[in-house]
């Protein structure tokens, strides 16, 4: 379907008169004519949301992949259903008896999906705690995760499991289940650095340190772990380039109860107490009655901004489930998701038909959405109450986020606000931007395909043709 031709779409109260500027469409074909990319591989759609006019359309009803543009979705559901102020629980307590400064019995930590949950947050509650008289743990830690169902441990996505965007939803986490390894190049040397500095986890580093390029600097890393009763061994091998200097990355290279568990040994030994007890997970909800100590997260509202401005596939998948299991009180799992959103579009009068998402994150090769439908939600966000936080949450362009180091010399620069999303063979973006006119636009743009990561400039120019 070429850019000028009409259509009308049903979108909430409002109705599409879809209509085309010839001026204007003529300005976004000969982009089109620029780029030359294969016009069965990309879709877009550009509305003027002061007059309600389409200014383009390209392969609008053809179902593609948008990756991580599946936030918004994610995001904008939690808003209206979940609420913005909103926030996740954590609990401890505990089972047996306190004698003195003794616990005789186990502590437990439940979660309900809180993905912001951090190292000090956990070190409060273990003050908080042990304030109450309690230094001594005969038993042991255990894992209450009945929150959400079963959680598919195997990785489906690609060959980098350790990689913090494959770390698997879980009502409990901690520190996004990732360590903080920061690499410097000194003389001929590779030091490395981890954030947290856990006792237990020992380094060894067999990096090799060259004088080539600093070009795909994480690709040429390679790590692995290994797991003893009494230390956990993290292997890095490789090349690091002196020119790279220093780099950061985040890896989950322990499972989230090994990674929790040594944690938080080591934070109650640190302030005072006493624990040598092992870990144990159950999916039975357990008593709770024996509360020692609460944390609440930061509210919904803000926590939208970091998951949508830096793309966190962990805090979107949890919050999917966490819909799911506040408005059904079951254990919701992944396979739910996908009716459950079309069921909720459907009520909200957008067209779901073959529309698929199967996790609250965009990370799968399995996701199917069109640029009507994207259109249909964006404009949804627009008129809604809602509509400052959801837009604010999104990445202005130039400016933060994942769009920090994009158009940063375009006139689009402050004036737009834009969800990325990307992976192999998939590139896509989508928000709002106000034009030279101070009127508010909605654009929507996803490429499926092998050339798709060298389609920026062709969504920036897209965008700049109807500035």
């Amino acid at each position: 379907m070429s850019i000028t031709q009409k259509l009308s779409l049903s979108v909430f109260i409002l109705v599409f008169t879809l209509f085309a500027y010839a001026e204007q469409s003529n300005s976004l074909q000969k982009v089109i004519n620029k780029y030359k990319f294969k016009e069965s591989e990309f879709s877009f759609g550009i509305v003027n949301l002061a007059d309600d006019q389409v200014i383009g359309l390209h392969n609008e009803k053809k179902l593609f992949n948008s990756a991580s543009l599946v936030k918004i979705i994610t995001t904008y559901i939690g808003l209206k259903e979940l609420g913005p102020n909103f926030s996740w629980r954590s609990d401890f307590y505990y089972t047996g008896d306190i004698v003195g400064e003794t616990l005789k019995g186990d502590i437990v930590f439940k979660g309900t999906g809180d993905a912001s949950f951090s190292i000090e947050d956990l070190e409060v509650m273990i003050r908080e705690i042990q304030e109450k008289g309690i230094k001594r743990i005969e038993g042991n830690l255990l894992f209450d995760t009945s929150y959400f169902g079963l959680i598919p441990s195997e990785v489906t996505f690609d060959n980098n499991p350790m990689r913090a965007y494959n770390v698997f939803p879980s009502a409990i986490s901690l520190q996004s289940n990732t360590i903080n390894f920061i690499f410097k190049s000194k003389k001929n040397k590779v030091k490395i650095k981890s954030k947290p500095n856990i006792k237990t986890l020992k380094i060894i580093n067999n990096i090799k340190s060259t004088r080539e390029k600093c070009l795909n600097w994480r690709e040429k890393l390679r790590y692995e772990t290994k797991i003893t009763e009494q230390q956990t061994f993290l292997y890095f091998s490789g090349k690091f380039s002196r020119k790279c200097k220093v780099k950061e990355i985040d890896l989950a290279m322990l499972d989230w109860q090994t990674y929790f568990y040594h944690t938080f040994k080591q934070k109650w030994i640190d302030n005072g107490g006493w624990f040598n007890g092992s870990f144990i997970q159950t999916s039975e909800a357990l008593d709770d009655n024996r509360l020692l100590a609460s944390h609440y997260s930061d509210s919904l509202v803000n926590l939208i901004r970091d998951t949508n401005k830096y793309s966190l596939n962990l805090m979107s998948r949890n919050l999917m489930l966490t819909i799911i299991a506040n408005e059904n009180y079951v254990q919701p799992t992944e396979a739910m998701i996908n009716s459950y959103i079309k069921n909720w579009l459907v009520e909200h009068q957008i067209e779901s038909e073959g529309l698929f998402i199967d996790n609250g994150a965009g990370l799968s090769r399995n996701i199917k959405i069109s640029i009507n439908q994207f259109l249909m939600i964006l404009q949804n966000i627009y008129y809604d109450p809602m509509m400052p936080e959801m837009i604010s949450s999104f990445p202005i362009a130039g400016i933060d986020g994942t769009l920090k180091r994009r158009m940063r010399n375009s006139p689009i620069k402050m004036n737009g606000h834009f969800k990325t999303g990307s992976m192999n063979e998939v590139s896509a973006m989508a928000g709002f931007f106000l034009n030279n006119e101070k009127e508010m636009n909605i654009f929507v743009f996803m490429m499926n395909g092998k050339k798709a990561k060298m389609s920026q400039n062709f969504q920036e120019a897209l965008i700049e043709s109807v500035f």
